[in-house]
């Protein structure tokens, strides 16, 4: 382990590759033997019912929305009208995607979390769950709002030529970070705000975890079967790693 911040890109590498140790780790590591079931169940029937939304109600919509006149920028639809649809359920998975896995099905994949610090640390003493079950619902609701709420800018920013994507993909992956840093700092009574002063001081390590993570969501059969207990451990890892206080880089 490298534990704090070094420099930009070394912290980004060593960020995404936690999310290719947590895939090793999950099948090869005996602390994780016989905990997959549930998670991979969770997460089988959670991303199904997300490819199902986007599949039968998104995509004709967003197809419809794109083959009818725009009162306000039409050039810009007619200019994407083509892969206009594609973009959007892309920006709609980042954004969106990976808040709704977590809450629905992040729950189950709470042993691995602590399979993982075990793994790490041995046996020592249990922190316990020092942010009450109401807490979590809520930093969980209010960050779920927060992605609500950027979701409308993400379509609009994916549609500008060249760098559209990109932002949103970099937008998608931050949010990748800071939903799955949940269990590690929930079990530290860190409350939201503090999550995310924390994430932001170690941005570019949480950076790499995140964009690794939309692009295990591109990969099946991991999205599928894993992409929750991927993230869950991938996230427990780093956040070891972190630089917890403030200082003065």
């Amino acid at each position: 382990m490298q534990p704090g911040r070094g420099f930009a890109l070394l912290d980004f590498w060593r960020g995404a590759r936690e999310v290719y140790r947590s895939i090793f780790s999950l099948l090869h590591e005996r602390e994780f033997i016989g905990m997959l079931r549930l998670p991979v169940w969770a997460n089988m029937l959670v991303f199904a019912l997300l490819i199902g939304i986007g599949w039968l109600l998104l995509q004709p919509l967003y197809t419809s929305a794109f083959a009818t006149e725009w009162w306000l920028a039409d050039g810009l639809r007619s200019r994407n009208a083509e892969h206009g649809p594609a973009l959007w359920l892309t920006a709609t998975w980042l954004v969106l995607g990976m808040p709704l896995l977590e809450a629905l099905a992040g729950a189950l994949c709470e042993p691995l979390h602590l399979a993982a610090e075990r793994a790490m640390f041995g046996n020592g003493p249990d922190l316990g769950l020092h942010r009450g079950a109401i807490a979590r619902l809520r930093d969980r609701a209010k960050l779920c709002a927060v992605c609500l709420l950027l979701w409308p800018a993400a379509l609009a920013i994916v549609l500008v030529p060249w760098i559209g994507l990109p932002l949103v993909l970099l937008l998608g992956a931050a949010i990748a970070a800071a939903v799955w840093s949940e269990q590690p700092m929930a079990r530290r009574g860190l409350d939201l705000r503090q999550r995310l002063l924390v994430v932001w001081r170690n941005r570019w390590r949480a950076l790499g975890v995140g964009v690794a993570l939309q692009a295990a969501a591109a990969v099946p059969p991991l999205n599928l079967l894993g992409l929750s207990a991927i993230a869950t451990v991938a996230a427990s890892s780093a956040y070891v790693q972190f630089e917890k206080q403030a200082s003065k880089r």
